[in-house]
């Protein structure tokens, strides 16, 4: 990083007629900066190692985005419970090379493994859905298509890309599996965790929090759960009278009405968030 000093001599009293600029350029490193994390599509990453990493999208962001050079230092992770601090030793426009000399393990804050089955909605919001829920610790995304979702498809791709970025800024080391879109049915036939589903006709969650907070809490944790978020529209008669069928309890935010990228937000964060 460069830094421009500009330094101006003043008269006594004022002002000289000429103002003597100077220009101080030179290389500098603010210790107390958080530093950059990426993830990388590395395997066996350890302290002490060179890793040699070609990935072109990466070098652009690294040298055109941050504008990072050789000796900066990053942290990386890539999908595990450790991250991983190194220097650059090369960073050129093909290849760079990092040096690992810390490693260190990420405590999580949740042991509870949350699938989030979301009800494909429009583009923006579902989006927005991956990315904050990402941050809070959601371990996987079911897009479901429901009878009322206006749209059937996603792009995965930019979903991916959307919660690898969000668990590189977060401080998250595991990125969440985002399935593709499924019907209802098909879409929990192999889950083997305990489902819920939001609806406004169920059990008042946040009722249930305030009154017994520590027993909610211990409920779910070292558990495998599964939400379902409906549309915007909600579920059909149809859908509720299945989740009776398959014995699937239906929770609530009481009197809250919100829209359904806020619910799946915020239900995501009561169950995670200590």
């Amino acid at each position: 990083m460069k830094l421009l000093l500009y330094c101006v001599t003043y008269a006594e009293g004022g002002m000289t007629g000429q103002t003597l600029l100077t220009l101080f350029t030179f290389n500098f490193r603010l210790t107390y900066m958080r530093l950059h994390r990426f993830y990388i599509n590395e395997k066996n990453i350890s302290k002490g190692k060179e890793l040699r990493i070609d990935d072109k999208e990466l070098l652009h962001q690294w040298q055109k985005v941050f504008r990072l050079q050789a000796s900066d230092r990053v942290i990386v992770f890539n999908g595990e419970d450790f991250e991983y601090e190194g220097y650059f030793k090369v960073l050129a426009k093909s290849e760079a090379v990092l040096v690992i000399d810390k490693e260190r393990k990420v405590e999580r804050q949740t042991d509870i493994e949350l699938h989030l089955f979301e009800s494909i909605i429009k583009k923006d919001n579902f989006e927005l859905i991956v990315e904050k829920c990402t941050e809070i610790g959601v371990s996987a995304f079911h897009p479901l298509v429901s009878e009322r979702s206006e749209k059937k498809d996603l792009n995965i791709e930019r979903l991916n890309k959307i919660a690898k970025e969000a668990a590189e800024q977060s401080g998250k080391t595991m990125l969440p599996e985002i399935f593709n879109p499924e019907k209802l049915e098909k879409a929990i036939a192999d889950f083997d965790g305990e489902l819920f589903v939001l609806d406004f006709e169920g059990e008042d969650l946040l009722a249930s929090l305030k009154s017994h907070p520590s027993q909610m809490k211990s409920q779910f944790d070292g558990a495998r759960i599964g939400i379902l978020v409906g549309p915007e529209g909600g579920w059909s008669d149809n859908e509720r009278i299945w989740f009776d069928e398959k014995g699937i309890k239906s929770v609530s935010f009481g009197s809250q009405i919100l829209r359904a990228e806020t619910a799946a937000i915020v239900v995501s964060a009561l169950i995670l968030m200590k």
